[in-house]
């Protein structure tokens, strides 16, 4: 019979309830804004806007230097201020000479990217990609300090300020002034990210400064640059696929495209809350405390990651269409099909990303490159092949090839380093097979049928106890709330 791990650790348990709170206010207003910018202006336009948004990613991704994970892990690994502070300010040195190395790049081929693209994707909005890029690069090293630091409630306060701040400009300028200019609404999200990214600096607790150390540049670059071209594959294996729509379909299927994976999208935003409480604790708990208590918190991560993401993907499987039509209106229905293959491969790249997470918080930063070497490839060949041929459906399809293939690779080489039990996902994954084959054959209509079929999945789930009794008391006890009483307390 399996040990089923538990993280009795209710500091872990809270630090997630509190970022996840922050999260779920940010993801409901940015996919707020997004309803009232797919309502209000056409695909075309939502489908550049998007592009931009796509593209500044890449520059951000290309430019990290690994720092994002590096940073938060020697932080939350060293033991004395003056040394976190040696690595904070040679982190911001090293993201300015970045910043300028990718602007430079940006720069020259800015020519190169509107001939590829084409002048339906509004070559103007490329002159405030510079400014995103600069923007968000430097929200995205602050938020890693703060992990680092175990400040997670201001990591929190700090997306609040960008996505309420953004979605209020949003609707002002959409209802109010009754705007319809593009780069308008890329300079109100560069406005927001302002905003959001001076809290994050103001609220280090740390005395800033820029300041180049050579001993912790080098400890952060030999760390952080395999780091690098995993952040790069990354980008090619989760995003290869809008970029040939873009190429090869236009802006209007970019937006039927987008909005499939709008909501998968803020998935992962709500994912990332749990990811940086448990990155930094794995980090303590391998180096400093037990690493069998690591093990288990890897375990207890591993499980309720995918029992809550196949959960979500089985009501999508049931309510696809009816929540796209809900949010983005009819002219989107055709995004529904299209919407399930992208939740279920959500499902297996955050499972895929606890894993991968786990890989570098024990210090091996080089098989994450591996495996995303492996997932960018198959990506990359699937949107080329697909893509013509399928369309926007072949793009979901080529993705989760990739991720697909990456989930037992990670698996592989994790437990080369710490132990790993995944039985209880593999029950899971067959009960969610046989239900959706359960689903195709009776092909329910009505709203109260599907219902049905989602409480038969949670009943099967806690009879095969994939989640249990215990689970909810542990989550529970974590938030400050009433546990129920069981066996042995």
């Amino acid at each position: 019979m399996e040990n089923r791990p538990r993280s009795q650790n209710p500091r872990f348990i809270s630090s997630t309830i509190s970022l996840s709170a922050f999260s779920v206010f940010n993801a409901v207003l940015g996919l707020a804004g997004i309803v009232v910018l797919t309502r209000q202006y056409s695909q075309t336009f939502f489908g550049a806007y998007t592009f931009v948004l796509v593209v500044t990613s890449f520059l951000v991704q290309i430019s990290t230097f690994g720092l994002e994970l590096g940073i938060s892990r020697f932080i939350a690994g060293s033991k004395n201020e003056p040394e976190k502070e040696r690595y904070l300010n040679t982190a911001v040195f090293i993201r300015l000479g970045a910043i300028i190395f990718a602007g430079l790049l940006a720069w020259i081929g800015k020519t190169y990217l509107v001939e590829f693209f084409g002048g339906s994707l509004l070559p103007d909005v490329f002159l405030y990609i510079p400014l995103l890029f600069v923007l968000e690069s430097f929200r995205a090293l602050f938020r890693s300090v703060l992990q680092g630091c175990l400040r997670f409630t201001r990591i929190g306060i700090t997306d609040v300020i960008t996505s309420s701040s953004n979605f209020l400009m949003i609707m002002i300028y959409v209802f109010v002034i009754k705007g319809d200019q593009i780069n308008m609404v890329i300079l109100i999200r560069a406005l927001a990210t302002l905003l959001g990214c001076g809290y994050a600096y103001l609220s280090i607790p740390l005395r800033k400064g820029i300041a180049f150390h050579l001993d912790v540049f080098k400890e952060l670059l030999k760390f952080g640059f395999p780091l690098q071209i995993n952040d790069f594959l990354q980008f090619i294996s989760t995003r290869i696929d809008t970029i040939v729509i873009a190429a090869l379909l236009g802006p209007a299927n970019i937006a039927l495209y987008e909005v499939a994976r709008k909501i998968p999208d803020n998935l992962r935003v709500l994912y990332e809350p749990f990811r940086s409480v448990y990155y930094p604790f794995l980090v303590k708990k391998y180096k400093l405390e037990d690493r069998t208590q690591a093990s288990k918190l890897l375990m207890d991560a591993v499980r309720f990651v995918a029992f809550i993401m196949i959960l979500g993907t089985a009501i999508t499987v049931l309510f696809s269409r009816e929540i796209i039509v809900l949010l983005f209106s009819d002219k989107y229905s055709a995004s529904a099909p299209v919407f399930v293959i992208l939740m279920i491969n959500l499902s297996l790249a955050l499972i895929s990303n606890v894993m991968g997470t786990s890989i570098v918080a024990v210090g091996d930063t080089k098989k994450p490159m591996i495996i995303n070497t492996f997932n960018a490839v198959i990506s990359l060949i699937g949107s080329v092949l697909f893509i013509p041929g399928f369309r926007i459906i072949g793009a979901a399809l080529a993705n989760t090839f990739g991720t697909a293939f990456a989930y037992p690779l990670n698996l592989f080489f994790l437990r080369r380093k710490i132990e790993l039990s995944t039985w209880i996902n593999l029950k899971l994954f067959t009960l969610f097979g046989v239900w959706s084959l359960l689903v195709i054959f009776v092909k329910p209509e009505s709203i109260l049928v599907k219902l049905l079929f989602l409480l038969i999945f949670l009943a099967a789930s806690y009879v095969l106890s994939i989640f249990t009794r215990e689970d909810i008391n542990i989550m529970l006890k974590g938030s400050g709330l009433r546990v129920f009483k069981s066996q042995g307390n």
